[in-house]
């Protein structure tokens, strides 16, 4: 576990906890698929709506602005600032928050600019879904769209950020990344952990299976290190895209590797490196790597649905490999599950896409 961790995580938590809008989200267990899946308990922490957006990603993003604002205004390590005062430290200094995304991360910079009163400017493949777009700019960004990759596109964000003196607030960092970009991006994670301190006292028992989502790795990351502080024998598996493996693909190397950018439904997991802040909680925590087709995900945002949950493509890929998983006596076996374990997954997103929601959701 990162030295400071302790202490930083349950930072968050109390920053979050000072919103007006936080609230606890839920954990849904699905009874029946447990039943079907012969497992004790299976549960979704469901983040469908968090902080007034449809994902988990302002939990990371407020804290690591909150971090930014501190560290600039000299105030010691550990000292918890209001939203007013971020506010108003915001827009003395005419702060724009920059970043790049593909979709929902950047909504949360775009909603968190929208609170502190200042402007943000958030970069997006061109290919982003057309709601996803529209739901940035109805936060008061300024949106560019960039022909290229999701990594492309991180790397256009970084490069205007410094040329523009823009307040650049990443969630993944790349090989060749500064201090500042690193600690951002720790930041971010630990900001994530608020989602799974929640979930270890929410059904009073840690999972013992955790399936999470990957992407660039920063959500497993806060998985780690809060299942680290919590739960240190529950097993982690990380859940990603057969098109967007590079987590997996780092994991069998032993060593960070790239991957090319392919096709998925699943766009936030539309990754093509690990984050090199993720890399180093990963690295030696992770029980197993796995990856899900679409069709899979598919089937999980129907059963997620039946469920009364609204999963969008990349939030039910966590139930959709736990399924994938729990079929396999070999995985079972491996990961020591049996009838009475309990397995998490989390939703990490609404419909953020609607049109291709409602298409997926009626398919019969």
């Amino acid at each position: 576990m990162r030295a400071g961790v302790a202490r930083k995580a349950p930072g968050a938590l109390a920053f979050h906890r000072s919103l007006p809008l936080y609230r606890e989200t839920p954990v849904v267990s699905l009874t029946d698929l447990a039943r079907e899946l012969h497992v004790g308990t299976l549960a979704v922490k469901n983040e469908e709506l968090r902080l007034g957006v449809p994902s988990f990603k302002l939990l990371g993003s407020s804290w690591a602005v909150h971090e930014m604002i501190r560290r600039r205004m000299a105030r010691p390590d550990g000292e918890l600032l209001t939203l007013a005062d971020m506010r108003a430290y915001a827009r003395a200094a005419r702060a724009t928050l920059c970043t790049a995304s593909d979709g929902n991360y950047g909504r949360s910079i775009a909603a968190l600019a929208e609170m502190l009163g200042c402007e943000s400017v958030i970069f997006l493949p061109a290919d982003t879904a057309m709601q996803r777009i529209a739901d940035v700019k109805a936060h008061g960004a300024r949106v560019e769209l960039v022909d290229g990759s999701y990594e492309q596109t991180v790397t256009r964000a970084r490069t205007e950020a410094a040329s523009e003196g823009l307040w650049y607030c990443p969630d993944t960092a790349l090989v060749d990344a500064d201090p500042s970009e690193l600690a951002f991006v720790r930041d971010v994670t630990d900001g994530y952990t608020t989602l799974f301190l929640e979930l270890v006292g929410q059904p009073g028992r840690a999972p013992d299976v955790l399936f999470i989502q990957a992407g660039v790795g920063g959500l497993a990351a806060a998985g780690v290190l809060a299942l680290n502080a919590l739960a240190p024998n529950a097993r982690i598996v990380t859940v990603e895209p057969e098109a967007s493996n590079c987590v997996q693909a780092s994991i069998s190397a032993g060593e960070p590797r790239s991957v090319p950018d392919l096709p998925t439904m699943m766009a936030g997991l539309r990754c093509q490196s690990v984050s090199a802040a993720a890399w180093p909680v990963l690295r030696t925590r992770i029980s197993a790597a796995l990856t899900i087709t679409d069709g899979d995900a598919a089937d999980a945002m129907r059963t997620l649905a039946a469920h009364g949950i609204v999963a969008g493509e990349a939030g039910a890929a966590g139930l959709a490999g736990a399924r994938v998983a729990l079929r396999q006596s070999a995985v079972r076996t491996r990961l020591g599950i049996d009838g009475s374990s309990i397995v998490a997954t989390v939703n990490t997103e609404g419909a953020t896409d609607r049109i291709n929601y409602e298409s997926i959701v009626t398919e019969r």
